[in-house]
């Protein structure tokens, strides 16, 4: 498992671009987890068979992903029934929101470039 990087300490100024690359958190990097991170950053929380469908997402795809940031401490999964039909909601923690935010402020900080701020 990798660790989220913050991007500079405090009081260091502007991060360099080999430091906001050195920021980017594995785990959040993979385009299905970053789009999975952003969908439920979104929101407080969601069902699978939304965000499976919003997403494009076979089953398989998203549940393995999705174990991938549960396993890390970033996603909350709850199952439920309503009625006699199972519903598997997922929310991100604290821990996978604060992961979400650091590695966004990396790749702004990547975008920028070598331009001054």
């Amino acid at each position: 498992m990798t660790k989220a990087r913050s991007l500079s300490p405090p009081g260091q100024g502007r991060p360099t671009l080999a430091q906001a690359r050195a920021a980017l958190d594995d785990l959040v990097h993979s385009p299905v987890r970053l789009t999975l991170m952003s969908a439920l950053a979104s929101v407080d929380s969601a069902d699978y068979q939304t965000l499976r469908e919003e997403m494009g997402l076979s089953y398989a795809l998203l549940t393995k992903h999705a174990t991938i940031l549960e396993d890390a401490g970033y996603l909350a999964v709850s199952k439920a029934f309503e009625g006699k039909t199972p519903r598997t909601t997922y929310r991100l923690t604290r821990r996978g929101r604060a992961a979400y935010q650091s590695h966004l402020a990396a790749l702004d900080r990547i975008v920028e470039g070598l331009r001054r701020s």
